[in-house]
């Protein structure tokens, strides 16, 4: 898929919406974006030091390449109330181990 793009002048409020394994690069500007109550299921976000004025509020992240987002009021970026679930791989791997305790306990 192409990168979610960002022109300098486009502000945008984004309510609800769900994104699959999209690319958003909101690297090294100004991006007037926010995302309300959105997900996002194995997403690329790419964020840097230049990133400013970026909103994440109430989103839920399922297997993207963030396992946080940190708010930074000097920059206008807001992370609040959001949800990062572990991958896919790690949940697989949580309950392969889970099971494997399980199954040694049986065996003693």
């Amino acid at each position: 898929m192409a990168p979610f793009m960002v022109s300098a002048t486009d502000e945008r409020v984004l309510w609800n919406e769900t994104f699959y394994a999209e690319t958003f690069d909101f690297r090294g500007g100004i991006q007037f974006r926010r995302f309300d109550e959105c997900t996002f299921i194995r997403c690329t976000l790419l964020l840097d030091d230049g990133t400013e004025q970026i909103a994440f509020t109430q989103c839920t992240f399922k297997d993207c390449n963030i396992d946080h987002l940190d708010s930074d009021v000097a920059r206008g970026i807001a992370s609040v109330g959001n949800t990062f679930d572990k991958s896919l791989a790690e949940k697989r791997k949580e309950f392969d181990d889970h099971l494997a305790a399980i199954l040694r306990r049986r065996g003693e």
